[in-house]
């Protein structure tokens, strides 16, 4: 019998608060999990031994509805991408947070959130994806995207 020791697992937990632009109030908030896609994985594995050193740092958001799979490499339907601020917390976790703001005219309902490894969308790499239930906004309405990613024993 195979005997198996030091298994570890990469989890991506996400937050999305709708906060209103006039007075800083958080409208809704909701937390989900989703999928770290195929090319995430592998790049976790070049990262470790050194076949990679371009770490994930950016947040895009989108308005596809299409359910995320392992197999994804980019949103159904990118709307914006922006740098995110990166922290380390305690117990293993990597955050990325980026808030988005909307200019004049702009009123979309968001659909979709993903971690990439560069805010230019051409030859980025995706480490995970979510797809959840529309969230609106609006030039009054920003919208604060947490991912935060968890690498735990099993």
């Amino acid at each position: 019998m195979k005997k198996v020791a030091g298994l570890f697992q990469v989890i991506d937990n996400w937050k999305i608060d709708r906060v209103d632009n006039n007075t800083g109030e958080i409208l809704d908030s909701e937390e989900f999990s989703n999928l770290i896609v195929n090319n995430g994985l592998e790049r976790v594995a070049r990262l470790i031994n050194g076949d990679s050193s371009t770490y994930f740092r950016a947040i895009a958001i989108g308005t596809g509805p299409t359910a995320a799979t392992n197999s994804d490499s980019a949103l159904d339907d990118e709307f914006t991408r922006s740098t995110a601020t990166l922290t380390y917390e305690a117990s293993y976790k990597a955050k990325f947070t980026h808030t988005f703001t909307f200019g004049t005219g702009v009123s979309e309902t968001i659909t979709e959130a993903g971690i990439f490894d560069s805010a230019t969308v051409s030859g980025s790499t995706m480490l995970a994806r979510l797809v959840f239930t529309g969230k609106e906004v609006s030039p009054l309405i920003s919208l604060i995207i947490t991912g935060t990613i968890t690498v735990a024993r099993v």
